[in-house]
């Protein structure tokens, strides 16, 4: 297999190139997260290869050299194409002074194939993305059929938002947007989870939104603004990223009824499949004391499946260096970065 950088023609075309992996691509291959990134201190690598497109995040560990992080990579529908992509990967990295690859293959996850990527020299790793699990939604039939699919209570509490003032509407790519959407996500986060600043959120956004990739989708209660979902798009697909839903007492049944209203939206974009984006893993959907609890019990009203990704990997290239990061260094270095900056290492 060869794999070369690509060249400026490929980059200006890398949507569509992802978009044709054999997986479809994913959202966090696209070239809006290279930039959003490439803001937060991370090189984008736009990598081709004779199996897949993919972006690795390069960014270099004082002492270590450079690591490349692959976010929802690396565009294989396999376990055994991945170790194959994979495989050329590590003899290209190591010629550019990287130390370890960090992947996060979405596979299935299965026993066979957790088998597969060990046996091809790949090593379990600590997770980036909090989407490990997640929850699909077939939205191919009529969208009364996909209604009708859903529980009772999230039935009832749709119909509870319609009979309320109750309207949603896709909304301009704008600033007024980006920032009433910030508000809300503020006052929904209300100290119960961390939020970034502003214009990291105004940049994811705006990047994917403008590059035809995603949109923002309000829903209004009496005129004013109580919930709302960013939403990424690519070819078949679509990911609910970012939401948020006011504290104050308003119409029951808002956040299920904007679901329902973003699948219409979904459905006129010829989207087939719809992530909700997160959920407890499947052995742990039931489990009350788990974090994520009521955003589960919530997801899981539209559709009862969880769908368990294998989860992240490390690609050794220099053995020792990365050996030395797994086990202790990454830890440190995430945990100093926060302190110091308030902010994600990844």
């Amino acid at each position: 297999m060869t794999v070369h950088f690509a060249t400026p023609a490929e980059i200006d075309q890398w949507d569509e190139l992802v978009s044709k992996n054999p997986n479809g691509g994913d959202f966090f291959q696209l070239a809006a997260f290279a930039h959003i990134k490439q803001q937060r201190g991370w090189t984008p690598r736009y990598i081709v290869t004779d199996r897949a497109a993919l972006l690795a995040l390069e960014k270099r560990a004082a002492g270590f050299g450079k690591l490349w992080y692959c976010p929802q990579g690396v565009g294989a529908a396999s376990a055994e194409d991945t170790a194959m992509i994979l495989h050329d990967l590590q003899a290209f990295a190591r010629t550019q002074g990287v130390f370890a690859v960090k992947c996060e293959p979405q596979l299935i996850d299965a026993p066979e194939t957790r088998q597969a990527l060990l046996q091809a020299g790949l090593q379990r790793s600590t997770d980036v993305q909090p989407t490990m699990s997640t929850i699909w939604l077939d939205i191919r039939p009529e969208l009364a059929v996909i209604e009708a699919r859903f529980n009772s209570k999230v039935r009832y509490n749709i119909r509870q938002a319609r009979k309320g003032e109750v309207h949603c509407r896709v909304m301009p790519a704008e600033e007024s947007t980006y920032q009433a959407f910030y508000e809300l996500f503020t006052e929904t986060a209300n100290g119960r989870f961390v939020i970034r600043p502003y214009e990291y959120y105004r940049k994811f956004w705006s990047e994917y939104c403008e590059s035809g990739h995603g949109f923002i989708i309000f829903a209004y209660d009496d005129g004013q603004l109580a919930s709302a979902d960013f939403v990424m798009t690519l070819g078949h697909k679509a990911s609910r990223k970012d939401a948020g839903s006011t504290r104050r007492k308003t119409t029951r049944g808002i956040p299920a009824l904007l679901i329902l209203e973003t699948i219409r939206e979904l459905k006129k974009r010829s989207i087939t499949d719809y992530d909700l984006c997160g959920a407890p893993h499947s052995a742990h959907i039931k489990d009350k004391n788990h974090p994520l609890y009521g955003v589960g019990q919530f997801k899981a009203g539209f559709n009862d499946h969880v769908t368990d990704y294998a989860g992240t990997y490390l690609l050794p290239v220099r053995p020792w260096r990365a050996k030395l990061w797994q086990r202790f260094v990454e830890k440190l270095v995430r945990a100093i970065y926060y302190r110091l900056k308030h902010q994600a290492w990844y």
